[in-house]
């Protein structure tokens, strides 16, 4: 008479009603919720990463669509396309990025660090904020 499926129907006698009992609705519920949180936190809880670089002659342009052009002494413009991004510039050698996404935020800073990565020798290129960068020391001849 009654199917098995996932709505679950139930008449009880002593109220003498029929109670309808769905196991779907309680999983998509809790799934609603919970991607629903997840999107209001995105509003209020934004990422941060900061850049800088070291080097003789390196700066960084930044038009209104947010593209990044380093120009770290190469012959040609290598853009960092960063549209769903904020950029801002804190000083001369320090970049600011921040945004709603963290994802977003890190392959934008990822493409700047492979435009110009740090050199182990002289210390020169992009890196960012709290990095450790370890310098390797020259050859031993150059010392005698």
């Amino acid at each position: 008479m009654f199917s098995s499926g996932p709505i679950q129907p139930y008449y009880d006698t002593q109220t003498r009603t029929f109670q309808f009992t769905d196991y779907t609705t309680a999983f998509s519920y809790l799934y609603y919720l919970k991607s629903l949180s997840v999107l209001f936190s995105r509003f209020h809880k934004p990422f941060f990463l900061k850049i800088k670089f070291k080097g003789k002659g390196y700066y960084v342009y930044k038009n209104k669509r947010n593209t990044i052009a380093p120009q770290f002494g190469y012959a040609h413009r290598v853009y960092v396309y960063s549209f769903r991004n904020t950029v801002k510039f804190l000083s001369k050698t320090k970049v600011l990025l921040f945004g709603l996404s963290k994802q977003d935020i890190l392959s934008t800073g990822y493409g700047l660090y492979r435009t110009r990565p740090m050199n182990i020798f002289t210390g020169r290129g992009v890196r960012f904020a709290r990095q450790i960068v370890y310098k390797k020391t020259g050859k031993v001849g150059a010392y005698r």
